[in-house]
């Protein structure tokens, strides 16, 4: 398996270890017909739209004896808003969930040949929030969260 897929893969099985995660997506899903993307992303539990969505943002790569590639993989959630629910509470919930699942994280695998964490810069913690707000999904108004997660793999 390519380390990207083992990333994704690992990734994909802490984040559906979370309670009230919804589903995950380890790919980003591009549906033309808005019900049926809308309905990858129902959760069946609650019935309203929790779903999240993997990929890689960027990576960059550097030589120190061997060569070590920083990834940025990007988290996208989407959560269905429902303001009598007070859903934007409940998603700044999932979201923190997730920060503090990747905070300490370690591989599944402890032989992988990557880390969770920022290799640019190693005092950050390696998951960050750069945004929160809210989108519309064809006609269904969704909070959203873009959550970076870093991701340091070397290669001999």
């Amino acid at each position: 398996m390519d380390n990207y897929e083992a990333i994704v893969a690992d990734i994909k099985a802490k984040l559906t270890e979370i309670t009230d995660i919804g589903i995950v997506h380890d790919y980003e899903r591009w549906i033309v017909d808005a019900k049926k993307f809308l309905d990858e992303f129902k959760d069946q539990t609650s019935g309203r739209i929790l779903g999240w969505e993997i990929t890689r943002k960027s990576v960059s790569e550097h030589q120190a004896g061997a060569f070590f590639g920083h990834n940025l993989m990007a988290v996208h959630g989407y959560m269905g808003l429902n303001d009598a629910a007070a859903t934007g509470k409940l998603f700044q919930v999932v979201v923190n969930k997730v920060r503090a699942k990747f905070r300490k994280a370690e591989p599944a695998d402890p032989n992988a040949p990557w880390d969770y964490r920022d290799g640019d810069n190693p005092q950050n913690s390696p998951v960050q929030v750069p945004l929160i707000d809210e989108r519309m999904f064809g006609n269904n108004l969704c909070h959203h969260a873009e959550i970076h997660i870093s991701v340091t793999e070397r290669t001999l």
